[in-house]
């Protein structure tokens, strides 16, 4: 597999007024692919947080961004139809992640229920949950992770989701210009419509993304927020976390645009809109 550097151009517009006076046609549904088990101490840093040991059963999602121009995009692609039958989709070892997933909640099915013709797939990290339903999807498509997630993309642990690209796209975020609040930030489609957030913690190359919708702009953190508690306390996920300091710098980068943009929708990488 060939690793290529995704071609982007830098904005013309430099503040998040001005990006939101031009919104685009475009609609974001979410889509559920199984569940996974949580702890709320590790969701929560408990070293920041007066946590309890408690078990959350928590939605594996994706959103499926439909442009009026550009066609459909995938950002995440959740669960493939292996974990239906084998909570490990396959893989074997004790460090192999578990998730549940019930007959047609598996992202090939969603694609077909709705018809959805991709375009491209944008990947904010390559953990399993995330991931794993590119190996039902189609491989003559551009699929697209942050630079430096790669690198850190361990198959024996995170399934050979991968197998049969020809090509991975990186956002490399060195050459991004900084946005208010939010900092490292690619406009994706050139259009204003989705742009990646660099919010490197959770994994090195972790992107969150912000859809500007005329109906109202969506911020999707992806795993920099596990729930929306990392969002109401302030307090970072610490379980399934490369680097616990980062991931706490790119939650209050969130936190702080959220609270000069009231307008904008919220999702957690594993709770739905609010």
């Amino acid at each position: 597999m060939e690793i290529k550097s995704y071609t982007y151009q830098i904005s013309r517009k430099k503040t998040w007024d001005e990006v939101f006076r031009n919104p685009v046609n475009v609609e974001v549904t979410s889509l559920q692919t199984g569940t996974v088990k949580l702890n709320l101490k590790g969701t929560l840093n408990p070293k920041l947080a007066d946590v309890e040991n408690e078990e959350l059963q928590v939605p594996i999602l994706n959103h499926w961004v439909k442009h009026e121009h550009k066609g459909d995009i995938l950002l995440d692609a959740g669960l493939d139809a292996s974990y239906i039958y084998d909570p490990k989709g396959g893989m074997h070892g004790p460090a192999v992640d578990e998730f549940q997933l019930d007959l047609k909640k598996n992202i090939g099915y969603h694609i077909q229920k709705n018809k959805i013709i991709l375009k491209m797939v944008f990947l904010s990290h390559l953990h399993a949950d995330h991931a794993a339903g590119v190996r039902e999807l189609p491989r003559n498509i551009p699929y697209i992770v942050g630079k430096g997630e790669y690198q850190e993309y361990k198959p024996e642990l995170h399934g050979n989701f991968l197998e049969g690209l020809d090509t991975l796209f990186e956002v490399d975020f060195s050459h991004a210009q900084e946005m208010p609040y939010l900092g490292r930030c690619v406009d994706l489609l050139g259009d204003g419509t989705l742009w990646a957030i660099w919010t490197p913690g959770h994994t090195p190359g972790h992107m969150s993304f912000l859809i500007n919708s005329r109906d109202r702009p969506v911020l999707l953190a992806m795993d920099a927020a596990f729930i929306h508690r990392n969002l109401e306390l302030g307090v970072a996920p610490s379980d399934y976390t490369w680097d616990v300091e980062q991931a706490q710098e790119s939650l209050d980068k969130i936190i702080e645009f959220l609270e000069q943009y009231p307008q904008v929708r919220v999702g957690a990488g594993h709770e739905a809109f609010k």
